[in-house]
């Protein structure tokens, strides 16, 4: 065991025992080797010149054993722990469904970019004929050149260095819900604040949450000296891969950025309600039945049996997010202000994804435009 060292060099160390110590990253791959290797000397400059052979040594030996699936893998297994669980769950899957039994027995170091990009190319498509998304498409792009990147530095291999290939399409368009069916919706909420899902959508509402951060917060995240909601916490349910197959999980786990730990200033109307309505500070703000939480699958189905006993056509619970934004910018909220309240790392991704006008506000603008009376 290495003891108390000063260091003097890039990875050189003195030991206690008045040796010095060098490590140098390995540049081949074994199972359970670790990822350095350790020389010693006597002298600062007896172990760099041993690194500096080593180093040069294993160069001539950077030809890279791998298969495009044993890479996946070991990208996968060296970055597990860098990653939140969800992260890479989301990798793993991606990895089992497109890549092992295609191009997973494929040499590595001769999967260049024509491969690359042909390969990409055939699995556009689905089994039905229709393309995967644009997002899903390039997210797959990324992720295998992220590995081969990874390995090539990691283990110093000669691997392809391969070029991004994204696919670009139009978003699709948002219709928000009319003022009409949110005043229908907002009235139900408020006959029924006893029912704490009732009390979360109209958070949801107020605040413009997403549905995460709504099921994994407690009372405990109100500050009730300061009106003031916390977010620090997002619920999802995970895949997990086991010895036992694919099976799924909850996970309450740190927002899916920085930028998403934010604290909310709570409107003066909720607050009181919220007031009203206080529990334990452990208690989650909205109840499960057979746990203590409701998870976000469970909120989704109470809020489209909401919207039926409402009469309202149903819409996604997201779209309360897209109303909540567009709303704050039609009564004059600052962008760069609810960029913040959104949890976004920049005003551009709210105003691109968030803010939309409604018809009822485009018609107030064509007839303003188009007023005959002021000609």
């Amino acid at each position: 065991m290495r003891g108390s060292m000063a260091k003097r060099g890039l990875n050189i160390y003195k030991r206690k025992d008045g040796r010095w110590e060098g490590r140098v990253r390995r540049t081949t791959f074994q199972g359970g080797e670790r990822k350095y290797r350790s020389v010693y000397g006597h002298s600062y400059r007896e172990v760099r010149e041993k690194m500096a052979a080593l180093a040069a040594e294993q160069k001539d030996t950077r030809s890279c054993p791998l298969s495009v699936g044993e890479l996946m893998a070991v990208w996968l297994r060296d970055k597990r722990l860098d990653w939140k669980e969800s992260t890479y769950a989301c990798y793993k899957q991606l990895t089992e469904r497109h890549i092992a039994g295609s191009i997973a027995e494929l040499r590595a170091e001769s999967f260049d970019n024509l491969s690359f990009h042909s390969w990409l190319m055939g699995i556009c498509r689905k089994d039905d004929g229709s393309k995967i998304s644009a997002a899903y498409f390039n997210c797959i792009s990324a992720i295998v050149r992220q590995a081969f990147s990874y390995v090539a530095e990691t283990y110093q291999y000669t691997l392809p260095s391969l070029s991004a290939k994204q696919r670009k399409e139009e978003p699709e368009r948002t219709e928000l819900p009319s003022d009409k069916d949110i005043g229908k919706l907002l009235r139900y909420l408020y006959a029924n604040t006893e029912d704490s899902t009732c009390l979360g959508i109209l958070l949801a509402y107020y605040t413009g949450i997403r549905i995460g951060e709504l099921c994994a917060l407690t009372w405990g995240d109100i500050d009730f000296e300061e009106g003031v909601l916390k977010i620090s916490k997002n619920m999802q349910r995970i895949k997990e891969f086991g010895q036992e197959g694919m099976g799924t999980s909850i996970k309450i786990q740190a927002p899916k950025t920085a930028t998403s730990l934010r604290r909310i200033p709570i409107p003066d109307t909720l607050f009181s309600l919220l007031k009203e309505n206080r529990q334990p500070p452990a208690h989650y703000l909205i109840a499960g039945r057979q746990h203590a939480f409701a998870e976000t699958r469970t909120v989704q189905y109470r809020f489209a049996s909401i919207l039926k006993k409402c009469g309202i056509a149903h819409f996604k619970f997201h779209m309360l997010r897209h109303y909540f934004a567009s709303l704050c910018i039609r009564r004059g909220f600052d962008v760069k202000s609810l960029s913040e309240i959104l949890g976004h790392s920049n005003v551009q991704i709210t105003l691109n994804l968030y803010v939309h006008s409604t018809m009822q506000q485009k018609r107030v603008l064509m007839n303003k435009v188009f007023d005959t009376g002021a000609a």
